[in-house]
């Protein structure tokens, strides 16, 4: 049977026309309200419109406002909508090196990649207002011969934080950086896709049957 390529579909090698399907389906064909980590704004360079809100660490352009993911000046419950892009790797123990590592100042340790996204999720949790779309962009990685789940893991701790997962949609890629240790023996596969996880925060007060108990047991029942 031919498949309906109109169909929303939930793999992509595209990551703009997944923020389409993505808006299609849950903002009435919109962008997004704020992006933290606006970056040099990759996902803007087309036909997707950018949000009129942009943050960053490090600003690159002068209409993106210096700010912190995790500390925004922004009023609680103000977005209908927030995307975010956050760094994914490891392993900048000293000085920090390559781009991510210049723009973030590094990070030792992907438990510290997940403290990062432990307090990204709580502050936008407080600004994204009840019912909002909240996209949280983010990949699966190894570091010390370990796999770090990390979708697995955003699940958990945004439905701890009062959002109910709405969507997941996954985008494919047909190459990957290579990393400074890909000569040591292979033991885990090598990762060729990242998530856009599409979550909606739920009203004070009502019960995410799902999140009691996602982050004990890392998964999303």
């Amino acid at each position: 049977m031919a498949i309906d390529m109109s169909l929303i579909k939930s793999i992509n090698h595209d990551e703009v026309e997944i923020l389409h399907n993505i808006s299609d389906l849950f903002l009435g064909g919109k962008g997004f309200d704020c992006d933290p980590t606006y970056g040099r704004g990759k996902f803007y360079k087309s036909s997707f419109p950018a949000p009129e809100l942009k943050f960053d660490l490090l600003p690159r352009f002068d209409f993106v406002k210096e700010s912190c993911a995790t500390d925004l000046p922004i009023k609680d419950g103000k977005l209908k909508s927030l995307i975010f892009d956050p760094p994914f790797v490891a392993g900048h123990t000293k000085a920090p090196t390559g781009v991510i590592g210049q723009k973030y100042h590094g990070f030792p340790y992907m438990k510290d990649v997940w403290s990062f996204y432990d307090k990204a999720i709580t502050e936008h949790s407080r600004i994204v207002s009840d019912g909002g779309i909240y996209v949280f962009k983010c990949q699966d990685s190894c570091s010390a011969d370990r796999n770090w789940i990390s979708h697995v893991r955003v699940i958990a701790l945004a439905e701890a934080a009062g959002f109910y997962t709405r969507d997941l949609f996954i985008l494919l890629a047909k190459n990957r950086l290579i990393g400074h240790n890909h000569k040591h023996i292979q033991k885990h596969a090598r990762k060729f896709h990242s998530y856009f996880i599409v979550f909606e925060k739920l009203p004070a007060g009502k019960i995410n049957k799902q999140s009691s108990t996602a982050l004990e047991q890392g998964v999303n029942k």
